[in-house]
């Protein structure tokens, strides 16, 4: 997962000052509310005592800004109806909204979707990202019930505020929380397949060679140079290896290649 991850911790925010930490069950999904793209606003807001709100990462258009350590409480989900809150539980990012619109009665007010299209799809591919490294390092499956929810889910599960967010955002571009946690499992099991090639050693690259140079030794040749099989193997030029194998499918070495050539001067 290509992810522009950098860290810029609220340090002087109050919540990061109470140093209250947690073990990561799950991943809630944010938007900001503000029609403001640039993740370096929220922060400067927010870096200083006596702000009520702090989450762990913004996820911007082009980048991620990490603001908490992972595992550190964040304060973003308030109190929900059964008392409990993903404080507790869950590592919080927003998501920052382009510019252009503003907001009534929890509706966005002159949005425009299809200019915004680029923007978002950009953001959300990095949401996709950051939410499959976290399931990742903190050994989360995204698919389970509860794991990765959006501030509106977890209010309906009871352990958040009653905030809409994500919900009156993505739904615009046919994105639901489902197809979102679907996407963020396949980032994972991409991820795992690059890692695969990673540890790739030079003795199992070896036996993989190895393996496909003995199949394509048992290709048959193709029709359309049979007339020129005909010629070589009369004139002596290609002998075969003995057991009456050409190998026309097989590539041929350095010294196979000047052994056809002598053969060819010495007609």
């Amino acid at each position: 997962m290509n992810l522009d991850l950098t860290q810029q911790f609220l340090t002087e925010n109050d919540c990061y000052k109470s140093g209250r930490t947690i073990k990561p069950q799950g991943v809630m999904v944010h938007s900001t509310g503000v029609a403001q793209p640039d993740p370096e606003v929220f922060i400067g807001r927010w870096n200083q005592p006596d702000v009520a709100k702090c989450v762990h990462a913004f996820v911007g258009r082009e980048r991620v800004i990490q603001t908490l350590p992972w595992t550190m409480r964040g304060w973003h989900a308030g109190t929900g109806t059964s008392g409990r809150s993903a404080n507790n539980t869950h590592i919080s990012f927003e998501c920052c909204e382009p510019a252009g619109h503003t907001y009534q009665g929890g509706e966005m007010i002159g949005y425009n979707v299809e200019a915004n299209r680029p923007y978002f799809d950009d953001l959300y591919r990095n949401a996709v990202g950051l939410t499959a490294m976290l399931c990742q390092q903190f050994d989360l499956d995204p698919l389970e019930p509860g794991v990765v929810i959006c501030h509106a889910e977890g209010y309906g599960l009871g352990v958040a505020s009653n905030h809409g967010d994500v919900l009156q955002w993505w739904p615009k571009y046919g994105v639901t929380m489902d197809q979102f946690r679907r996407d963020v499992a396949q980032a994972m099991e991409d991820s795992g397949s690059e890692d695969e090639e990673d540890d790739m050693t030079q003795e199992r690259f070896d036996e993989l060679m190895d393996s496909y140079l003995a199949r394509r030794t048992q290709l048959g040749p193709s029709e359309w140079s049979a007339p020129a099989r005909k010629w070589a193997e009369a004139a002596g030029i290609v002998a075969g290896d003995g057991d009456g194998s050409f190998r026309y499918r097989s590539f041929t070495t350095r010294e196979e290649t000047l052994q056809m050539l002598y053969q060819l001067k010495n007609m």
